[in-house]
């Protein structure tokens, strides 16, 4: 069975809401889906300051945390994380960071590549974030698979590059009002590459 690792930052909780759905509609279509989640020494802090942050802390701390190594093993990597003045957030960057030496030994090469992520204000900084982890995807070979244009879904208003949440300033909208059918979608595209 082909394997497939998702890895988030999550801090107000709805980047691993979206990981999590993604890793079950994954596994309903028969993928060995690991679910991972970098290093955030700051987490307890926001848990203790917004409710959002408390509301899924103990679940996304009982989230292995990831290494480099981990990625090896992986058919495909989905990264998803929450953006940060239209980029990826710090705690992403610094866990791609550290796989520097793979990218030069061309160690995940020719693996597939998906990426979602969650954004107060817009979509388009949204898609900033998309693009900058996708940047990184390519960096090393890998073949990033785009979630598309899906006219038959009405009202789906996702980027190209993957899969964006809008949870508003207070990070209050979760992703089950909203992005259902789109990851479902996702999924369903994802999976027919990595499919025994």
């Amino acid at each position: 069975m082909k394997r497939c690792s998702i890895v988030v930052h999550s801090v107000s909780g709805n980047c691993f809401i979206i990981g999590s759905y993604l890793k079950e509609a994954l596994e309903k279509r028969n993928v060995d889906v690991r679910f991972y989640r970098v290093e955030d020494p700051d987490l307890h802090i926001w848990a203790n300051k917004e409710e959002t942050a408390n509301d899924y802390y103990e679940d996304i701390m009982e989230l292995p945390v990831v290494t480099p190594e981990k990625l090896l093993k992986s058919d495909m990597i989905i990264l998803g994380c929450p953006t940060r003045f239209g980029n990826m957030s710090a705690e992403m960057k610094v866990f791609i960071d550290s796989t520097v030496d793979m990218c030069e030994d061309h160690a995940l090469e020719d693996k597939f590549f998906a990426c979602f992520t969650s954004c107060k204000y817009s979509l388009c900084e949204g898609s900033r974030a998309l693009d900058s982890m996708i940047f990184w995807a390519q960096g090393n070979g890998m073949i990033h698979i785009p979630f598309g244009i899906h006219k038959e879904m009405p009202n789906c208003h996702q980027p190209v590059q993957g899969i964006a949440h809008l949870e508003g300033n207070e990070s209050l909208v979760r992703p089950s009002t909203q992005l259902g059918e789109e990851i479902d979608s996702y999924a369903e595209n994802l999976a027919s590459y990595i499919q025994e």
